[in-house]
């Protein structure tokens, strides 16, 4: 049985009829069928290859991601659902909003300092290194995570998350994966999102 059975049989919803439910805060999980997505899934056991910090800014619903192609990068969330990667095409995969239990908590000056984080980050590169080395250690099993400027997804939602005072837990060794956010109790599923 694969981790993350919260999200099976969720609620689907068209992402345009919950845009106004959608909180800063909230986090898209995303269960991709790329190449590098499948590989992520296999290497952590999980349903999940990617995970994204939502927020508002004026009247639309950003991402703040780190993405291997671009690094930490902001995008409007409509791209998900029409225009990924400049396609024309939706995401290919499945998409779902989740929420911390904690974010009802935070106040506004925790936000921003989570956002904040977000956007200083913004252009570093992703962490090809650490995808190595997460591949890696399914083989050499004393392999650690070792902290630099350069991050993939799951890195820079918890380094964000960090500076509102919140934390996921890591496989132990430093390593942290979207499956470590996604099933972390503090999470809930909302719905599977569709275009």
């Amino acid at each position: 049985m694969m981790k993350g059975d919260r999200y099976v049989n969720l609620t689907v919803k068209n992402y345009q009829s919950v845009r106004s439910a959608i909180q800063t805060g909230d986090l898209l999980l995303c269960s991709g069928s790329y190449p590098v997505s499948r590989i992520i899934q296999n290497v952590s056991n999980s349903r999940f290859s990617h995970v994204a910090l939502i927020f508002h800014w004026m009247d639309r619903i950003m991402l703040l991601e780190s993405v291997e192609s671009y690094g930490v990068r902001i995008v409007p969330v409509s791209h998900y659902f029409s225009d990924y990667r400049n396609s024309g095409q939706p995401y290919k995969g499945k998409l779902y909003l989740a929420r911390h239990s904690q974010m009802k908590n935070l106040d506004e000056i925790k936000r921003n300092a989570m956002l904040q984080r977000g956007a200083d980050l913004t252009g570093k590169f992703y962490d090809i290194e650490e995808i190595l080395k997460i591949l890696a250690s399914v083989v050499i099993d004393d392999l650690e995570s070792i902290p630099n400027d350069r991050y993939i997804c799951s890195e820079f939602i918890q380094e964000c998350y960090q500076k509102a005072g919140l934390c996921f837990p890591d496989d132990g060794r430093g390593f942290i994966y979207p499956e470590h956010i996604a099933s972390d109790p503090s999470v809930s599923p909302l719905y599977e999102l569709v275009p």
